[in-house]
């Protein structure tokens, strides 16, 4: 886990990159992306993506084709 202090000095260091006025814009976009990522994982269901996997229909034996063969060439 990340102490205060350098939680601090990574605060200097971003301050000293990018200077004062562009802090209230990452601040923001910052935010903003913690925020989406919040509501996209809050909708997620696990539990429901395992349902639909065991639930989903299997797909029938197809016929071999010339394709599928990897002995064969056709003329």
């Amino acid at each position: 886990m990340t102490s205060h202090w350098e939680l601090i000095a990574l605060a200097v260091v971003v301050l000293l990159l990018f200077g004062s006025k562009q802090m209230p814009a990452i601040a923001r976009s910052l935010g903003r992306s913690a925020r989406e990522v919040r509501e996209t994982m809050a909708g997620v269901d696990p539990r429901e993506d395992v349902r639909r996997a065991l639930e989903a229909p299997k797909d029938p034996e197809r016929p071999a084709t010339d394709r599928d063969s990897p002995g064969r060439s056709l003329p």
